[in-house]
């Protein structure tokens, strides 16, 4: 059997939403919260959250790589500006409890990035094989750091 709550959750999630948070201010109990779907949607602020900040690090990722080992001297401004923006915009995503979760990620984020950069040709398989050898750092990834660019090619 199905609530109003379940029904409307189903129908209407931003009604629903604004309907349990009210609930919620007035400390109303029993039937007039949906607690399973409200678990749910808490649950799946968290994982916006951490999916938000992932993207922000791959994207900070992508550009360092790019940076470091594209050698398109072209590039180069716009690719330093992506990075000081998603940096500064992750700061203002993280959390203390993202902060201390996501460095663990990072590895398989840096593999992920220079697989997929590989695979379009941004950058050289030599290239892609000597950096699986130093993931960035949590420190280089959210810092100041840039790296070096490649020597120009003869």
């Amino acid at each position: 059997m199905t609530s109003l709550a379940d029904d409307l959750y189903e129908t209407d999630v931003v009604a629903w939403a604004e309907q349990q948070a009210d609930a919620l201010r007035r400390r109303v109990g029993g039937n007039a919260l949906d607690w399973d779907n409200l678990a749910d949607e808490i649950e799946a602020v968290s994982r916006s959250e951490r999916r938000a900040c992932k993207s922000l690090i791959a994207v900070i990722i992508e550009h360092l790589l790019k940076l470091e080992l594209a050698g398109q001297r072209d590039n180069e401004r716009m690719w330093t500006v992506s990075v000081r923006h998603a940096r500064k915009s992750l700061q203002q995503d993280l959390t203390p409890t993202l902060r201390a979760r996501l460095p663990d990620d990072l590895p398989e984020a840096v593999e992920m990035e220079i697989e997929r950069l590989a695979a379009a040709g941004a950058i050289t398989d030599e290239a892609a094989a000597h950096r699986r050898e130093r993931p960035y750092t949590w420190d280089e990834v959210t810092g100041d750091w840039l790296p070096e660019p490649p020597e120009p090619r003869s």
